[in-house]
């Protein structure tokens, strides 16, 4: 993979520039954001618009993926096409000026050609919500995940202080597919901070930042402590869950649009 990374970044041309996006979207409508042939995502939809405004369909690497359902406040782009005749900015408000409410480009430039949105991202932060009152609320079900039940926020949040720390997550992942003669991808990664609060009387938010997040962690995570919180799962679990290293030690992930990606960090 890294070698893979190394020989895009020297194949790059000097006459090529390379256009950065930082931008936000609900991800209701959407496929998930990489692109996915015969469905709708937001990368879909905006190599759609470069194809159409420059006449270039380029390749777009994103800090993170987000799967179907998943929103983002902060999502992090890039692509490397022959410099335009219009600004960045004016290609950032073309974009927005298609796709808004749904994705807007919050800020475009141009960035340093070696400039890599995911491999160069150093950490990433994102945040869940729940409504935890008697009844949904139609307003906000497209970003909340509704559980009726009362949770213990002392108890999750004693689960959720054992996963800060660089652990092995396999029991918190979906395992990527690999070939039969690969060795299985490493799921260690470092959580810097995690921690639940009660934003006001029945709206609920989990806050999560580490170094870098493999497929599904942060909503299974979400689904464990929610078990917690409901008492199917005690907080002295999580240890056991985590050297397991076997999904079926954890709980059913939770729903993807409690799910947001909310910042992107680099050097």
């Amino acid at each position: 993979m890294v070698i893979t990374h190394l020989w895009q970044r020297l194949s790059l041309s000097n006459s090529d520039t390379n256009y950065r996006l930082v931008i936000s979207y609900n991800g209701s409508g959407f496929r998930g954001l990489a692109p996915n042939p015969g469905v709708r995502t937001v990368v879909g939809e905006i190599q759609t618009i470069l194809s159409q405004w420059t006449g270039y369909e380029p390749a777009v690497i994103m800090s993170g993926r987000t799967d179907a359902g998943v929103h983002a406040s902060h999502q992090v782009l890039n692509f490397c096409i022959p410099e335009l005749n219009i600004s960045a900015e004016k290609l950032g408000w073309i974009i927005s000026s298609k796709l808004a409410p749904e994705v807007v480009v919050l800020r475009a430039d141009v960035a340093p050609l070696e400039f890599d949105a995911r491999h160069d991202a150093t950490g990433r932060r994102y945040r869940y919500l729940v409504n935890n009152s008697e009844n949904a609320d139609p307003l906000t079900a497209h970003s909340h995940w509704h559980i009726r039940q009362p949770l213990d926020l002392d108890e999750m949040n004693r689960a959720a202080a054992m996963l800060i720390g660089s652990h092995d997550f396999t029991s918190f992942c979906r395992r990527p597919k690999q070939e039969p003669d690969q060795q299985p991808a490493s799921l260690v990664r470092r959580v810097v901070a995690a921690e639940w609060a009660e934003l006001q009387p029945g709206e609920l938010k989990f806050a999560i930042a580490g170094s870098a997040f493999c497929h599904q962690m942060v909503r299974s995570i979400v689904g464990f402590l929610i078990g917690v919180g409901v008492g199917k799962r005690q907080a002295k679990e999580t240890t056991a869950v985590l050297e397991a290293k076997d999904r079926a030690a954890a709980e059913p992930i939770a729903p993807p649009h409690g799910l947001c990606l909310t910042e992107v960090e680099y050097q």
